[in-house]
């Protein structure tokens, strides 16, 4: 793999990439790290990459010209562009994942009062590790590096990251070492039994405890149902009658979803707004707190679905980017521009399991390209 970085303080990143599993990557070879100062982009005489806010306002703006310029430099065909921000989607562990399978990762850090919006325009991704402010995108940076960079086999033992914290959606269970008795505080019976299975449970159970406790909304309910034998009805399954499977149930004030998993492997999945789909509500019947009965929607047809609702809701951004081509008001293009945001994030959020990523990352650029367009049309448009 190979990451470069945009920044303002290559500096900073000197001692991150000398030290510790970042260092042990770099010497096996598994990853390149370098930083990339896109102020050596800067056209001005003064080098200056910020300027003032049209409209007014508080701090400085990062200019497109020197980050275009960089990303040109060292963008290629298999490169992901991560822009990060306070604005972005929340990073988690999954997205760590699935980015340590990317070839090629540009992470663009920002600093002072923000970026230029169109600089959005050439990005694949926009990420926020937390919901706070901090000077620059470089610590931002460093976190998804390390993150990502311990994930790429052979650089840790894989046994290592496949039980760390969150994998499982649950926090780590409690882990011990020598002496067994420390001040009168003593290691659990149960580890030192050398029963696998005792100890396998244990932490099951502790790991439920804490992130109960800690976390309580990491857990989503789950019932699971062991039966002897199947029985179908169409497209009804009578889930009490169904064995070794996993009932996923998510719900919020608009929204209840059922994802059915057997044996770990993903056998359907159910719609994700039953209001959405005319002919195909779910029907669920309760017995002692937990599901009994459901209506399986096919996969195949919630992707169908999915495609359809999505492209309404491109259809409605374009009308109202068209419309605002046109005003006047700078406050109405901000809020276009934010509006276009706002709904790449809810189809990363609500619609990725059901489309996939490589169609996900295709409507997300075809977004990105209207918001390109808009804003370039707007610039002629006001000169």
């Amino acid at each position: 793999m190979k990451i470069d970085i945009l920044t303002l303080f290559p500096e900073m990143f000197d001692g991150f990439k000398s030290e510790s599993i970042i260092k042990r990557a770099i010497d096996l070879g598994k990853v390149t790290i370098n930083t990339c100062n896109f102020r050596d982009f800067s056209e001005d005489k003064h080098k200056k990459v910020d300027d003032t806010p049209y409209g007014g306002g508080a701090g400085m703006v990062l200019k497109c010209q020197p980050i275009f310029d960089a990303l040109k430099s060292v963008k290629k065909e298999n490169s992901k562009v991560i822009l990060l921000s306070p604005q972005g989607v929340p990073y988690n562990q999954k997205m760590a994942y699935e980015l340590s399978k990317e070839e090629h990762l540009i992470l663009v850090c920002g600093h002072y009062e923000g970026f230029d919006e169109r600089i959005k325009s050439v990005c694949d991704e926009e990420i926020s590790i937390g919901d706070y402010v901090l000077t620059g995108g470089e610590l931002p940076a460093m976190v998804i590096t390390d993150s990502v960079v311990r994930l790429i086999p052979g650089v840790i033992d894989e046994e290592s990251h496949l039980n760390d914290s969150f994998n499982n959606n649950l926090l780590d269970y409690p882990t011990y070492t020598k002496p067994r008795d420390y001040n009168g505080m003593k290691v659990p019976e149960v580890l030192l039994s050398g029963d696998h299975e005792k100890i396998k449970k244990w932490r099951e159970e502790k790991q439920l405890e804490i992130t109960k406790e800690k976390r309580p909304d990491l857990i989503k309910p789950r019932f699971v149902l062991k039966k002897e034998g199947l029985k179908k009805s169409g497209r009804r399954i009578k889930i009490d009658d169904v064995k070794d499977i996993k009932v996923t149930i998510i719900k919020d004030n608009k929204n209840l979803s059922y994802k059915v998993t057997k044996e770990e492997k993903l056998v359907a999945i159910t719609i994700f707004n039953p209001k959405e789909l005319k002919g195909y509500k779910l029907k669920g019947k309760s017995k002692d707190g937990g599901i009994t009965k459901i209506l399986i929607v096919k996969k195949a047809f919630a992707f169908k679905v999915a495609l359809k609702n999505i492209r309404k809701k491109i259809d409605v951004l374009a009308n109202r980017l068209n419309t605002a081509l046109f005003e006047i008001d700078e406050d109405k293009t901000r809020k276009v521009l934010a509006e276009a945001e706002m709904l790449k994030q809810m189809i990363i959020n609500t619609y990725q399991d059901y489309i996939g990523k490589e169609r996900l990352d295709g409507i997300i650029k075809n977004i990105n390209q209207l918001v390109s367009e808009f804003v370039r049309s707007k610039t002629l448009h006001s000169n």
